[in-house]
């Protein structure tokens, strides 16, 4: 497994989630910045149960993170990167390709859109440094939100793929294979301490272990002794109590619940904790236990008296009104029913056999058994009989009709009628009669007054309910509507039963307080209420302080995740293994060829535990400051120099994404490294972006000189948005071939529509081709005429290229001259008087300027091809 992958391994079956998230955090950032601290921090603590307002989780180190050392069996080549949305300002929708082999320029000067491209590539391939953030185009209000994506064009093998890549989101794992190098993760190969060198991976653990955990061991030891656990504002709670014998015990393990609970009293705790008070204040006890006594009694006699009166109107009684009133009813009702079956018989008077018809005949019945036929039973209807209203005889009609309504009256549906309404008129009188006032006589009043004005307020009113009771319960017997019955929802007696408990517990304790033993008992139960009251008030403050406590117990368990010896140690393991001759060798060789070969590496082995171990250091005067000893340049030397190393040795066949890898570098590194990475080109797929315009030209001389592959971009705005892709490069920076085909291509356009009259900005354009051709003759007179031998940008002078220096003729100095004059009369180089106001050149005049500058071009370039060595300089 490479170093990478024993260290991700490692991580997760060694190290704790938030450890290996900031594993993750060094690995793309290189460093952990004051958030990321924060977060750590926070995660630390949330590990050991301490809760994070913000809920932050660890996102551990995974192996989506990671570079992937080795590219395996199918090498990925990238062909192009489009389909750009939300990245930056750059336009969507641009495309930017890459050569499958050899070398691709991405040249763009400041604010051209390049770190746009840069950072997408960064993220995508999972670059060591990714700090720098892609966002939305921050000018266009409505990107607020949205995510920058891309495609991917690739080739893995011989399959061509297309991946999709979304900031956030995991980047395609064959992207990985790309190798990228800019400024920021040309981070320290160095370890200041000794001058040791940490290849990729080891620097990670090595920041986790001496910069990240003792950062976030500064911070705990901070809050740990910030942390408040001091006891002495409670000290004069401490005593031979409860909350004494709690508040003495103090610590993290105390049960908070418990302390709230003895600061919490009972309504009934503070009533005992008042008679207490009162008992072991008073002087004659037994005196005022007799009188609590009888206080008592007549409390007791209140709540009999309220006993009696409730059973005439409560819910029992009302049930039982109701069903006798609703039997009543429906009694009389058959009754009436059977009095219209009487009529049915024979036409009668109306309401025979209705109640007042009743009552009449019974009144016949007692006349005649009383007074008229006292002998006969009745009714008397024999031979004789008479009529006992008007007296006149009866026929043997009226005869039957009396022993039909005899026999009326005695059945049973009559007699039932009768009893119910009996009962129901007897009910109504005893709940009349019924005495319900409770008796509250004057002294009574003022002695409740006294106890508890709350509970003679509720007698009163319930009195007052009880009354009311009563009319609505006889009105329901008349009315027959036992619907919203009157409520009694007042009732004093619970109350007054505590209170009689209460004179009664009263009178015992006085009784009880003569005796000292129960009095020592007394005074000690008082101890405790009042301990307890005490603490009422400060019980937020104690259980705070508790909390505080069990804070600083967790804080103090938090220092063992914090030990660095187990990171240390792997870290050592980790760098005997991935230290060896052969990285030497190959630190040399890069930086030999870079420009610090002074710069020597020594391997040094000692024997520990049995166990061989290996440092790679520079043999470098002892200091603990780098930029004593090195220069910038030197130290970016290095940098490229170990980048380059390691991937040599990884056997790591993708690509190479360089972003502006010459900042800090000097002149001659520059160069050299221009070489090298054209060198690499050679086995691999190199991508450059590039800011550097001397840069520029060193690797555009390299190339020539290799002979190898390469494309070639720059970037330019247009429409308003950078980074739009241009083929070649810029106009500054191409040879005179591709100058000439740009200005005929320009030409053909003018052309088209070239007027008769041109306007200020047509001759404006013509101006500005007049003085591009006259760069281009500049351009030929340094490439063509002297073949090279001299460029503006480079230190030395090409001697080889001499001998194709054939000079030119009097007719090539002469065309030379012409085509340069009319340049330089054509553009405006100079304040032109405006009384000539001459025109520009035709359309068709820069044409044939053009065409003639071609074939000066041609000439001295066919005649250095046909004789290699002659005269530099003119010739007539």
């Amino acid at each position: 497994m490479s170093l990478l992958t024993d260290i991700l391994v490692w991580s997760s079956a060694n190290l704790l989630p938030w450890q290996r998230d900031a594993l993750r955090r060094l690995f793309q950032y290189q460093e952990c910045s004051s958030q990321d601290i924060d977060d750590l921090y926070a995660t630390l603590k949330s590990a050991r149960g301490l809760p994070d307002p913000q809920n932050r989780q660890p996102s551990p180190l995974a192996a989506e993170h990671l570079p992937v050392q080795s590219a395996g069996p199918g090498v990925v080549v990238l062909n192009a990167l489009r389909e750009l949305k939300h990245v930056n300002r750059i336009a969507d929708g641009e495309k930017l390709t890459f050569g499958p082999k050899g070398i691709t320029i991405i040249y763009g000067g400041n604010g051209s859109g390049k770190s746009g491209y840069s950072r997408v590539l960064k993220r995508a391939c999972r670059a060591r440094d990714v700090s720098e953030t892609i966002h939305a185009d921050a000018s266009d209000p409505q990107s607020s939100g949205k995510v920058p994506e891309a495609i991917f064009d690739v080739t893995v093998g011989t399959v061509q793929k297309s991946l999709n890549w979304k900031r956030d989101s995991p980047a395609p794992e064959e992207l990985s294979t790309i190798a990228v190098f800019d400024g920021r993760c040309a981070r320290e190969y160095l370890d200041e301490q000794d001058v040791a060198y940490l290849p990729y991976g080891l620097d990670i653990l090595e920041n986790l272990g001496q910069k990240v955990l003792p950062e976030l061991l500064r911070r705990l030891n901070s809050e740990i002794e910030s942390t408040n656990t001091d006891v002495a504002p409670f000290a004069d709670l401490i005593g031979d109590t409860s909350v004494g014998k709690v508040i003495a015990s103090l610590s993290d393990t105390t049960n908070s619940e418990l302390v709230k609970k003895l600061a919490t009293l009972t309504k009934s705790e503070t009533n005992r904790l008042n008679e207490l008070e009162k008992t072991l204040a008073e002087n004659d006890p037994k005196t005022k236990a007799k009188g609590l006594l009888l206080s008592a009694q007549r409390i007791d006699g209140l709540a009999s008296r309220i006993d009696s009166s409730l059973p005439y109107v409560d819910e029992a009684a009302a049930e039982k009104l109701k069903a006798c009133d609703s039997e009543t009813e429906a009694a009389i009702k058959a009754e009436v029913l059977a009095a219209e079956n009487l009529r049915a018989g024979e036409p009668l008077l109306p309401g025979t056999g209705d109640l007042a018809w009743k009552t009449l005949f019974e009144a016949a019945r007692s006349f005649s058994l009383d007074s008229a036929y006292p002998s006969e039973a009745f009714p008397h209807v024999c031979s004789g009989a008479k009529c006992l209203l008007c007296q006149q005889p009866l026929n043997e009609d009226a005869a039957n009709r009396m022993q039909r309504f005899d026999g009326f009256l005695k059945q049973e549906t009559a007699k039932v009628a009768t009893d119910k309404r009996q009962q129901r008129m007897l009910a109504d009188q005893r709940l009349t009669k019924a005495s319900l006032a409770f008796g509250l006589d004057e002294p009574l009043i003022e002695e409740l007054k006294q106890l508890d004005l709350a509970v003679l307020q509720s007698v009163e009113a319930f009195e007052k309910q009880v009354e009311a009771r009563r009319t609505w319960l006889r009105g329901s017997l008349n009315t027959h509507n036992w619907d919203s019955p009157y409520p009694l929802d007042l009732d004093p007696r619970p109350r007054l039963r505590e209170i009689s408990k209460t004179l009664r517990d009263q009178s015992g304790d006085l009784e009880n307080a003569i005796d000292q033993n129960l009095r020592k008992s007394f005074e000690a139960e008082r101890a405790e209420l009042r301990a307890r009251v005490s603490l009422s008030p400060r019980s937020e403050a104690v259980q705070d302080l508790i909390r505080r406590m069990k804070v600083k117990a967790t804080l103090l368990k938090c220092k063992d995740d914090l030990k660095t010896k187990a990171i240390s140690d792997k870290a050592k393991e980790f760098a005997s293994q991935a230290v060896t001759a052969a990285l030497k060798t190959a630190l040399d060789k890069e930086f030999e060829v870079l420009g610090v070969g002074h710069i020597k590496t020594k391997l040094i082995e000692r024997v520990e535990k049995g166990k061989m171990k290996h440092k790679l250091v520079l043999a470098l005067p002892l200091t603990t400051k780098l930029d004593e000893i090195l220069s910038e340049g030197e130290q970016r030397a290095i940098a490229i120099g170990s980048f380059l190393a390691e991937l040599h040795l990884a056997g790591h066949g993708g690509g190479i994404v360089f972003d502006d890898p010459v900042s800090s570098l000097d002149h001659h590194r520059r160069l050299r490294v221009a070489r090298r990475l054209v060198d690499a080109a050679k086995q691999r797929q190199v991508i450059v972006l590039t800011h550097e315009t001397v840069f520029l030209c060193e690797l555009l001389d390299a190339i020539e000189q290799q002979n190898i592959d390469y494309q070639m971009h720059h970037l330019e705005w247009a429409n308003d948005h950078p980074g739009h892709v241009i083929e070649g490069l810029p106009w500054e920076h191409m040879d005179y071939k591709d100058r000439l085909n740009k200005l005929e291509e320009e030409h053909k356009q003018l052309e088209q529509s070239w007027p008769a009259y041109p306007n200020e900005e047509e001759r404006s354009r013509m101006r500005r081709q007049y003085s591009r051709l006259r760069a281009t003759i500049e351009r030929i007179i340094q490439d063509v005429v002297f073949n090279g031998v001299l460029h503006r940008y480079r230190d030395r002078i090409s001697i080889d290229r001499l001998k194709q220096v054939v000079g030119f003729t009097e007719a090539e100095l002469k065309e030379i001259e012409r085509l340069y004059k009319a340049c330089c009369e054509a553009i405006d180089s100079h304040d032109a008087s405006s009384i000539k106001n001459e025109s520009v050149p035709t359309a068709k005049q820069l044409g044939q300027d053009i065409r003639d500058v071609r074939a000066l071009a041609k000439a001295v370039k066919d005649r250095g091809k046909k004789a290699p060595v002659t005269n530099a300089g003119a010739s007539s």
